[in-house]
């Protein structure tokens, strides 16, 4: 007991009251408890700490939404034949009145993607006040069912179109993962990368399903549905496994030691408004509803029915083989969506060279010449094997480019958003974009069975346009328009460097050379050059001089200090206790020089280099030197007070490198000495003047 009471008064006051004393004591003993109890760390702290996770967590989200883009677009290459009773297939409806084949055909995707668009308004919001992953998972579960219900509505034509209605108000869940990424991304071009990575996934599973359905064309019309349900229940697992909700206003981007440094410029990291810039924000979404609207005369309407009546109706109408089977076109329709996997991967160049608005504008400009070249190429050319091979390249060639669009939509909205409105703006583009898919093509349908085809594809051609007018002032906005370049890294800060000194070294100020030092050393452990500092003309310096040669002591000492220590470490050689070897030096310095993950600047060396030589030429003028009339002389001189360091040109190699570390020390001990005895002025008459007696003269 004394012992205890002893322990009490070494942790605590001996004046403390009995209750301070307690609570002291419950709090060591928590601490021991901690040393052999198990805890487990809430996963909303491993989502902001590691990069796995967070990882896995994204990776599970872009599946779920891949998967309900399979549901929503499963049975799409079907369609046509399930709405034709002459079909032959035994499970065509009957009958699909009052409609006609073309308008039946699109109505019946129309019904799921009114669903998904009346949700997408709602589900954005919801997820924002309710959280993403439940609402996630929810969404999930009825998608899983209601494949399984819509198989056994397929009897009737309008039985099938109520369950996909109802149904397709469960798969608009793309909002939620826009939103997930807004969420837990705060570097712009990543973000806009992943949100690239997330429409792609969306569009590919559109793609997926189709595809599904081609390959299951033997086994029935309605049987991919058994698919679609249960690729539903995997994604639904995954998620709850791996999919962690974000904690607000936390979450940050985890730490990676093998990540390189990021820019510490303000448009790197997102700053979100306060408040929804309306005028922007219907902007953007008029702009995507017209977009998505002139985009059904590339697709569908130049495949079904352009392509489909010339390439293959207007054949069998009179007995003859078709250039293009059914199966040709199923594929054609189902692959082409694949193409937006390039686009992903194409847009931050083109980002970073049109910005954001800019991308969107050329795009809209895509999909109206490639609908315009294929309309030409399929009803203006006579149908024969070489115009359908210009028809399905151009399409292929094409399509990529038109895919833009769609893919700069998340971003802009993303931009303008608030952190707690971040869903809402997302399933309003989630709500034009389905709107658009979901009545253009039923529309376009209508139009092409009262006017001709040729008529709903002009009309689709006049929308693309519009969309293009209608996004160009975007390319104003200062978040969306080109960006200005940004410097090299040799001449801006570096996220995670100190700004005060490497502004300095920047400006051109003198910096301590250990500190320098340490600048270059993190840069080249990032594969990264070193600072590039501003030559300061002669002018700006020239009543300075003084406090430049008597700063000169000090870099002279440092240098031949850290020659001497890496030649001492590199004699020791192999195996011994040397901080490095020779080879890991000569990668130092070569990457301090010139970088590794960043291609060396010429212009920017030799920019430096013009520079410093017009610095010297105005010191030379300034102090009686007369360089104009004693050329050859100058270059004499400046020979002799810079004595070549390699032989065989710039770079280090393993070779030269302790010849180069020799001839520096000798170098720096020369002007470390002299400078002991006269000034930088000094040394530079004189170190060439050791030829000269006391000078030139």
């Amino acid at each position: 007991m004394a012992d205890e009471e002893e322990a009490v008064e070494l942790v605590g006051s001996g004046n403390q009251d009995a209750t301070a004393e307690k609570g002291t004591s419950t709090l060591y003993e928590r601490f021991d408890q901690w040393r052999t109890h198990r805890y487990i760390l809430p996963r909303q702290y491993k989502l902001q700490t590691e990069e796995d996770t967070r990882k896995y967590s994204l990776w599970s989200v872009n599946f779920m939404i891949t998967c309900s883009a399979i549901n929503t677009k499963m049975l799409n290459p079907n369609f046509a034949i399930m709405c034709n009773p002459y079909s032959g297939n035994d499970e065509s409806f009957p009958d699909t009145s009052p409609f006609g084949f073309n308008s039946a055909t699109y109505f019946l995707p129309m019904c799921t993607l009114i669903g998904v668009a009346i949700a997408s308004i709602f589900i954005g919001t919801l997820s924002d006040r309710l959280g993403r992953k439940i609402l996630m998972l929810v969404l999930g579960w009825i998608s899983a069912i209601g494949s399984i219900v819509k198989y056994f509505t397929r009897q009737t034509f309008w039985g099938f179109c109520i369950s996909n209605f109802i149904f397709g108000f469960f798969l608009g869940n793309l909002p939620i993962g826009m939103a997930y990424i807004g969420d837990i991304e705060h570097n712009k071009k990543k973000k806009e990368l992943l949100l690239g990575m997330l429409v792609g996934c969306f569009v590919l599973g559109n793609s997926g399903g189709g595809i599904i359905a081609v390959l299951m064309a033997d086994v029935g019309l309605f049987a991919p549905l058994w698919v679609g349900a249960g690729l539903m229940v995997i994604a639904n697992i995954l998620s709850h496994q791996y999919m962690i909700e974000p904690t607000k206003d936390v979450v940050e981007t985890p730490v990676d030691i093998e990540d390189k440094f990021t820019l510490n410029e303000d448009d790197e990291e997102i700053v979100r408004p306060e408040l929804i810039d309306q005028k922007t924000l219907w902007n953007i979404v008029g702009g995507a509803l017209l977009d998505n609207i002139g985009s059904t005369g590339l697709f569908p309407l130049c495949l079904s029915p352009l392509a489909l009546q010339a390439y293959y109706g207007q054949f069998v109408a009179v007995g003859e083989d078709p250039i293009m089977s059914v199966l040709a076109y199923q594929w054609l329709s189902v692959c082409v969506a694949l193409l937006v996997i390039p686009s992903t991967q194409m847009t931050p160049w083109f980002f970073e060279r049109l910005g954001v608005a800019g991308v969107c504008v050329f795009g809209n400009s895509c999909t109206a010449i490639v609908t315009g070249l294929l309309l030409m190429i399929g009803a203006a050319f006579p149908a024969t094997n070489l115009s359908f091979g210009f028809f399905v390249f151009v399409m292929y060639a094409g399509f990529p480019f038109t895919v833009f669009s769609q893919l700069t939509t998340g971003p802009m909205l993303d931009a303008i958003a608030p952190e707690d409105k971040i869903g809402f703006v997302q399933g309003l583009n989630n709500a034009s974009m389905n709107f658009g898919m979901a009545l253009a093509p039923w529309l376009f349908g209508l139009l092409a069975d009262a006017t001709s085809t040729q008529a709903a594809i002009i009309t689709g051609i006049c929308f693309s346009i519009g969309a293009a007018l209608a996004n160009a002032p975007l390319m104003r906005h200062p978040l969306m328009g080109k960006q200005a370049p940004k410097p090299p890294p040799q001449k801006r800060i570096l996220k995670g460097e100190d700004e005060e000194i490497v502004q300095k070294m920047l400006s051109g100020s003198y910096v301590d050379p250990e500190l320098t030092l340490e600048i270059a050393k993190h840069r080249a452990k990032n594969g990264l050059p070193t600072v590039v500092p501003r030559v300061r003309p002669y002018a700006e310096e020239k009543e300075n001089l003084s406090i430049l040669a008597k700063e000169a002591s000090e870099t002279f000492e440092f240098r031949r200090e850290l020659a001497d220590r890496i030649l001492a470490a590199l004699s020791n050689g192999e195996g011994s206790e040397s901080e490095f070897s020779k080879e890991e030096f000569v990668q130092f310095l070569n990457t301090v020089t010139r970088g590794e993950s960043v291609s060396q600047d010429q212009e920017l060396i030799q920019q430096a280099t013009s520079d410093l030589g017009v610095w010297m030429g105005e010191y030379l003028e300034d102090n009686g030197y007369s360089p104009h009339t004693s050329s050859v002389l100058m270059k004499q001189m400046f020979m002799t007070a810079f004595p070549k360091l390699t032989d065989d040109g710039p770079e280090i190699n393993e070779d030269n490198v302790e010849e180069y570390l020799i001839r520096q020390r000798r170098v720096m001990n020369s002007y470390a000495e002299h400078k002991k005895k006269t000034t930088l002025l000094g040394t530079f008459a004189r170190s060439a003047g050791g030829y000269h007696g006391h000078g030139w003269w």
